[in-house]
């Protein structure tokens, strides 16, 4: 089951490494048929960004399935517990309008 994730984790990141240098390619080509310096500029730019994403993907891409580290939440991120407000009832969501206008 962890190797289908890693290959799974592996290939949405190739997709994502894909297109961005897909997108840094058409940056490119809209450089080249920029009518002026500024908008050529611009385009280079684009360019450079998408290439950076591409790098930024790459150096995150699993080499294999098997060598993907478990990764810890964030420090900012609580550990989920019992007294987490997402798994208390509400009322709102569990009660009718006119059972809790009392109603009913």
């Amino acid at each position: 089951m962890e190797r289908a994730t890693g290959s799974r984790a592996g290939t949405v990141m190739q997709e994502k490494i894909g297109y961005c240098r897909q997108k840094a390619a058409e940056c490119a080509a809209r450089a080249q048929e920029a009518a002026d310096k500024d908008t050529r500029e611009l385009f280079l730019r684009f360019r450079n960004s998408w290439l950076s994403a591409a790098k930024r993907y790459e150096s995150w891409a699993p080499a294999a399935p098997a060598e993907i580290p478990q990764r810890r939440p964030p420090s900012f991120a609580p550990e989920p517990s019992t007294h987490d407000w997402r798994s208390r009832p509400n009322d709102a969501r569990t009660d009718t309008t006119a059972e809790r206008l009392g109603a009913a």
